[in-house]
């Protein structure tokens, strides 16, 4: 759609407002961008679906390429924006969005005129992201290399597990993130049938039975009527993995002791189609109503909740089961979480791994005699996993 050079300035501008939002409150005060977008649109009521469809891409193209995009910062202004002072110029700011959209390969349209705005040399070329952002980086005349493992801080690097390959790891944190879809099996064809009929292309996970990568789109899935139905999940691969771990069967008693917005609660109620009883817990009340919402949309009736920090629990009935997938560094989904590597320290990690630690004994006092207890993370560091579950067993 063809929009005026004053509007598209005006649209700038607002993106350069929701950047310089998001970072201050990203390195600031820890607050991840999709909350800090959040609160902006909601201060912002002037900007319409395409602003915020723009707004959106830029905001997380940033994050996502931050590593290199602050390659091309001078050393000042890079350390005085990654400390929360965010000093950026305008025009620097759109600079930075036009480069991150380019490599992202979102936008085009936009990336083009912004690049005639900022009245850059033409950098459109290249076929991976690496390339780009070295297209992009000597179009502004830096003469810098951008590796993939600049994508992520040394520090967090260092504390991965050993054994994860770390050159294949560094490569996919150039890509988005697949969107997974867990379909419900009794509905499989239904919810298959509306994607299909939606112009959205999926593919099946070659691992996990009912795991269905979804292609980005314009369709918008929250939308389809299979979605409200609840003939669908959006979770991602990992996620759902756990399920196979906690292998719930109908007529148990389980315990979802950090159950958030409830992704592995509505999981452990298809696997127990039902029947028995989940009891989720967490200690953030609004999370737990997104849960008590989905799990009416889905139609599950043996779900309750209850807000709690890990006390008062003495003399209750002890379950069949109970998962504890723990807060975490959040280091294996760095992808969908590109603040995490920037928010990340060994404080912050000691202080996690201690917290893992008094959640894993008093869940286990929870489980009854010869139940199961399952302990998951979605982050790499040894400390909070293979270190973690040895402690405990010891």
């Amino acid at each position: 759609m063809e929009i005026s050079p004053g509007k598209f300035r005006a649209r700038m501008a607002r993106m350069e407002e929701a950047l310089r939002a998001v970072l201050t409150a990203l390195f600031g005060g820890g607050l991840p961008p999709d909350r800090a977008l959040s609160d902006f649109f909601r201060a912002r009521r002037d900007c319409g679906s395409h602003d915020r469809k723009m707004i959106s891409a830029a905001v997380f193209a940033v994050c996502r390429y931050w590593g290199w995009l602050r390659i091309l910062c001078d050393e000042t202004l890079r350390d005085a924006v990654e400390k929360g002072d965010n000093a950026f110029s305008r025009r620097e700011l759109v600079t930075l969005a036009c480069g991150a959209l380019f490599v992202a390969r979102e936008e085009i349209e936009s990336v083009e005129a912004m690049r005639r705005e900022l009245g850059l040399p033409d950098f459109r070329n290249g076929a991976d992201a690496c390339t780009r952002m070295g297209n992009f980086g000597a179009a502004l005349g830096a003469k810098a290399d951008f590796p993939p493992e600049a994508l992520l801080p040394e520090i967090v690097a260092e504390k991965m597990d050993p054994a994860l390959p770390k050159a294949e790891f560094f490569r996919t944190l150039m890509r988005r993130p697949p969107m997974w879809l867990r379909v419900r099996a009794d509905r499989k064809e239904n919810a298959l049938a509306q994607l299909r009929e939606n112009g959205i292309a999926f593919r099946e996970s070659p691992h996990l039975a009912n795991a269905f990568a979804a292609t980005p789109s314009k369709v918008n899935l929250f939308t389809l009527a299979s979605f409200r139905d609840g003939d669908f999940e959006v979770q991602d691969l990992a996620s759902q993995a756990i399920g196979c771990v906690c292998a719930a069967v109908p007529g148990q008693r389980w315990f979802d002791v950090c159950a958030g917005a409830g992704g592995k609660t509505l999981l452990l109620a298809e696997m127990m189609r039902n029947r028995g009883t989940i009891l989720a817990g967490d200690v953030r009340a609004h999370a737990l109503e997104t849960l008590r919402l989905r799990a009416r949309r889905a139609g599950y009736c043996n779900i309750s909740v209850k807000v709690h920090d890990g006390s008062g629990w003495k003399g209750c009935h002890p379950f069949d089961a109970v998962l504890v997938d723990a807060p975490c560094s959040n280091t294996g989904v760095l992808r969908r979480r590109p603040d995490a590597r920037w928010n990340w320290s060994v404080e912050k990690l000691e202080s996690l791994v201690k917290l893992q630690a008094e959640i894993l004994d008093q869940a286990a006092r929870l489980v009854a005699p010869g139940g199961t207890l399952v302990y998951s993370t979605c982050s790499n560091e040894p400390e909070e996993n293979a270190d973690q579950v040895n402690a405990f067993l010891s």
